[in-house]
């Protein structure tokens, strides 16, 4: 199950107080070698130095077709999916990295995590290989 960060958290409380959550441009996805946390915990999203490529990957902004939605027929709740393929960069490290986590961020580097959630199964990206999530691969769900 996805989780809202605890940027996200707060954000909406005060949004109900008053002060507009502002929304970002663009989202981001981050790969992260474990999970982050709610609190977006520093080290766990894939460094440069394992995989020097790698960089976080727009998916549009909040209004726009990037994302589906539909019944989360497992729970019954909500969730929504990833509209189109999304390519990471080649893993142009000497290792490899084993991704188990996604999340979208406000910003290409630094800026406020909004939502995690883990890979439907871990993904070991070797030297050369691509990470591609295609449509429907990146999952949030709301129960």
């Amino acid at each position: 199950m996805s989780a809202a960060s605890n940027y996200l958290e707060s954000a909406l409380l005060e949004h109900f107080r008053g002060t507009q959550l502002p929304l970002p441009s663009n989202f981001f996805i981050a790969l992260h070698t474990a999970d982050p946390t709610d609190a977006a915990t520093a080290g766990t999203e894939v460094n440069t130095t394992a995989w020097p490529s790698y960089e976080r990957m727009t998916v549009g902004t909040p209004l726009s077709s990037a994302w589906t939605a539909s019944a989360d027929e497992a729970g019954g709740g909500k969730q929504i999916t990833n509209a189109n393929t999304i390519n990471f960069p080649a893993n142009n490290g000497a290792g490899s990295v084993q991704v188990t986590h996604f999340s979208v961020w406000d910003a290409a580097t630094g800026g406020n995590m909004w939502a995690h959630a883990p890979l439907t199964a871990p993904k070991t990206i070797d030297p050369t290989d691509i990470f591609s999530a295609i449509p429907g691969a990146l999952r949030m769900i709301a129960r």
